[in-house]
């Protein structure tokens, strides 16, 4: 099963996956708390071990900004939140905020991302959604988020995601990520 680590914000961020070895590296260009500049995540994939996969986050940006940081290389995955997506030159994610089983739409997408939903926000609530909702899902590989941690990862690996994504479950106190967090939560699921 892999292993994403969304919401880098920091190069020291970075360090942390490299040692963790995990497969994907989450870089939110949408407006939060974790939101990073194209400069910065630039910098960030610089620092990155190519085995692991930067995924951009996005929430409606326009199709130029994400199109030339897939060129710039800076992205290698597209994950789109919110009704919009299109075809890249890459691999693409598609992101439902999960209420009910209505909340899952068709896709053009290589891969689906199941979140809980917050009222009145996109992309990461930072609680979890009833996983009953996905129960059966089959149609593409899916990323499982929304509120994963060292509590309820082995749980969630039970519904045989292609892999598990955590933020604020790899993260400390103060909301910055942890390693030792991260490489407990790595070490749960092998």
């Amino acid at each position: 099963m892999k292993l994403k680590i969304c919401g880098l914000k920091r190069l020291e961020d970075i360090s942390f996956v490299n040692q963790a070895k995990v497969d994907y590296a989450g870089f939110v260009f949408a407006p939060s708390r974790q939101q990073v500049s194209a400069d910065l995540a630039r910098q960030m994939k610089a620092a990155l071990d190519p085995r692991i996969k930067a995924v951009g986050v996005f929430v409606g940006e326009s199709p130029e900004f994400v199109k030339q940081l897939v060129e710039e290389k800076i992205i290698d995955i597209v994950q789109f939140h919110g009704d919009v997506e299109y075809a890249l030159p890459c691999p693409t994610i598609r992101a439902f905020s999960m209420n009910s089983k209505a909340d899952i739409k068709p896709t053009m997408c290589d891969f689906v991302l199941f979140d809980a939903q917050k009222s009145g926000t996109r992309g990461k609530a930072g609680g979890v959604f009833d996983w009953r909702l996905i129960d059966g899902y089959e149609e593409k590989p899916f990323f499982l988020a929304g509120g994963i941690n060292i509590t309820n990862i082995r749980a969630a690996a039970q519904l045989n995601p292609y892999c598990i994504d955590l933020s604020s479950g790899a993260e400390d106190g103060s909301g910055q990520k942890s390693l030792s967090k991260i490489l407990e939560l790595k070490e749960t699921l092998l």
